[in-house]
């Protein structure tokens, strides 16, 4: 990224680590513009999920993820501690098949149950 290292106190992904070639790389980047503390938030598909499943059976009829590479809770989890991230809450919605979603679901804590997870960590000193 263009930017002096400890520029940002905040930074957001969201659907942005399916589409990176080296998502170890770019969380080393986000580290490095991050001041210490400062929060990084990530919103993704679980892959092993029934959507993030759906998805994948789907992927090759479908221009946007076709090139995607999905990724489960667990290997966000160890792309951000290998980056130097100290992951502050998981939480999950996107529980049922979109079909059946009628309302907007609320935000639920941890991982392993929703189709969309999001983590927040922040960049340890």
């Amino acid at each position: 990224m263009p930017f002096a290292g400890e520029s940002f106190d905040y930074l957001l992904l969201v659907a942005t680590l399916a589409f990176l070639e080296s998502p170890a790389r770019m969380l080393a980047e986000a580290r490095r513009v991050l001041r210490p503390g400062g929060k990084l938030v990530i919103g993704f598909i679980d892959r092993a999920s029934d959507l993030g499943r759906d998805y994948q059976a789907r992927q090759t009829d479908n221009v946007f993820y076709r090139d995607a590479s999905f990724h489960t809770p667990e290997e966000v989890d160890a792309l951000l501690h290998e980056a130097g991230f100290v992951i502050e809450a998981w939480g999950q919605t996107l529980s049922k098949p979109l079909p059946e979603i009628q309302e907007i679901e609320p935000l639920q804590p941890g991982h392993g149950e929703g189709g969309f997870v999001v983590v927040a960590a922040f960049a340890a000193p």
